[in-house]
């Protein structure tokens, strides 16, 4: 199916637009989750200092006690443009996740140009922007103050232009370009770009570092397609394989802490097995989204010009996947596995579009209405509308969601806060209690060496005429089992529409028990 430029240009703008609101739309509804607390702590305390601290909002001020830097200075690049947002826009949960929707719509213009490239079809890209503007996993981060929005968008421009630097023919007429391409097989126009991108990618997320072994992994597929071609092994692949090889040795030799910050999460035979079925959740059904995958994978490969291009794409893809499931020494969390899924999206719409081109040239008598047919029936069936119904996704956020509204529970706090009262909960949260100037009793987080102890809660509760005792049930991992005992005997639970969900808050206060 061949469309005009004007009419890929207006469908990519209609998609664009309807990306762009399912990312803004209510942007704010939903409370922050895990480490956004860290990055609007961090971003905010940048703003109103020039230097990444952990920001107190409970007291207005940098949070001393709880200083960590390096968890501060984490993807700083992605924080920063928050911060800078901070000046103009007051600290809400949309302004923070603003961030994250405008790397959104970046990468869902990015996809088509990538899409389009790697198959050589305006249609596959048209269908892999559509597919990551729909994408379940797509909206939750991109609406989610994570710096996995934007490390989605520049590992992919990353890895578009390492393709190109390692395999795009120079067609130009400068001599030394020519020469290094004809010589050597690189096309050093894209070096730069590449250069850029990469550091860029780094300085977003560590998991940069599995570009790698996408390189390792195409150049050893080439070694082999061209071992059976040619009959011969040597050539610019099996170079960057022993490059790779004797850099990682001359590492381990004279930069062993650096090159061990990369490989420490590397282990083999680990089990994270869920991966495989992580990466089908934007679809309703893995099955048709394996079968597209699979029909993608053939629709490039039965072309010879676009043999690389495959190689690349299932490289990036199924190499990684593999890798996450069965080396990758990390819990398996779907935001690790995010950055993949733009490679993914690109093999099933190159399936999509192989389907449709396949009836509209069998079932000729019915004109080319058939491959707009076949394309639509496909978009209705596999991705996961489902999502959009649900109770609680990224738009509504109900008792029974996998996280508490924190926002209305600390509302419910500072409504009924009293002068005496103290607060037991994990402090990195204060952002919901914000100007409250309550002294807190910190617990948890990633440098705790031991759980809040029975002996802890009970001092606090002697000492203290009044408080509150809040948690979640993951907070519990870092509360001794006595302690939480002694609190569902001994303090007032709270029983209020605002304190429902996976959260336990209790309240005592010895004035009223005399």
């Amino acid at each position: 199916m061949n469309l005009s430029k004007k009419n890929v240009f207006t469908i990519l703008i209609l998609i664009v637009i309807l990306g762009a609101f399912l990312r803004f739309y209510q942007l704010g509804e939903t409370s922050f989750v895990a480490d956004e607390f860290l990055d609007i702590n961090s971003s905010y305390a940048y703003r109103q200092t020039g230097i990444w601290q952990n920001w107190d909002f409970n007291f207005g001020k940098v949070n001393e006690e709880n200083a960590f830097q390096a968890r501060d200075e984490r993807a700083w690049i992605y924080k920063w443009q928050a911060a800078q947002l901070f000046k103009i826009l007051p600290p809400s949960t949309a302004t923070a996740r603003t961030v994250s929707a405008l790397w959104g719509i970046i990468s869902i213009i990015l996809i088509f140009f990538v899409g389009r490239y790697f198959s050589k079809k305006d249609a596959v890209g048209l269908l892999s922007a559509f597919l990551f503007a729909i994408s379940v996993s797509g909206l939750i981060f991109d609406r989610r103050f994570r710096m996995y929005a934007m490390f989605f968008a520049v590992f992919l421009a990353f890895s578009w232009m390492l393709f190109r630097f390692l395999e795009e023919k120079y067609e130009g007429k400068n001599k030394i370009i020519k020469l290094f391409w004809e010589k050597i097989g690189f096309n050093i126009i894209y070096f730069i770009p590449t250069l850029v991108l990469g550091l860029v990618s780094i300085l977003t997320h560590q998991l940069t570092a599995n570009i790698v072994f996408i390189v390792l992994i195409y150049c050893l597929a080439q070694i082999i397609f061209q071992l059976k071609d040619k009959g011969s092994w040597f050539n610019k692949y099996s170079i960057i394989i022993f490059l790779a090889i004797i850099g990682y040795i001359s590492g381990m030799i004279f930069i062993p802490e650096k090159i061990n910050l990369y490989t420490a999460g590397l282990q083999f035979f680990e089990n994270n097995v869920s991966y495989f079925s992580k990466v089908f959740r934007d679809y309703s059904s893995a099955i048709p989204a394996i079968l597209f995958l699979i029909l993608g994978i053939y629709f490039l490969s039965k072309k010879q010009h676009l043999k690389k291009e495959m190689l690349w794409l299932v490289s990036s893809f199924l190499g990684i996947l593999l890798l996450a499931a069965f080396i990758w020494n990390r819990n398996a969390g779907d935001q690790y596995i995010f950055f993949i899924l733009s490679f993914e999206i690109i093999l099933i719409a190159c399936g999509i579009y192989f389907a449709a081109d396949f009836f509209e040239k069998n079932l000729e008598k019915f004109g080319k209405k058939v491959f707009l047919i076949a394309s639509i029936i496909s978009l209705l069936i596999l991705p996961n509308y489902a999502y959009f119904f649900q109770n609680n996704n990224t738009y509504r956020q109900t008792s029974e969601g996998e996280s508490p509204n924190f926002e209305k529970i600390f509302s419910y706090l500072k409504k009924n806060k009293k002068d005496t009262d103290v607060l037991i909960t994990r402090n990195f949260r204060n952002y919901y209690w914000s100007g409250a100037q309550i002294k807190v009793f910190n617990f948890g987080g990633e440098l705790a060496k031991e759980k809040l102890s029975l002996k802890q809660v009970q001092e606090i509760v002697s000492q203290n005429p009044s408080g509150w005792f809040i948690f979640t049930n993951n907070d519990e991992a870092y509360i001794a089992n006595d302690a939480i005992t002694f609190a569902e005997k001994n303090l007032e639970k709270i029983s209020n529409v605002a304190v429902r969900g996976k959260v336990k808050v209790y309240h005592w206060n010895k004035n009223n028990e005399n």
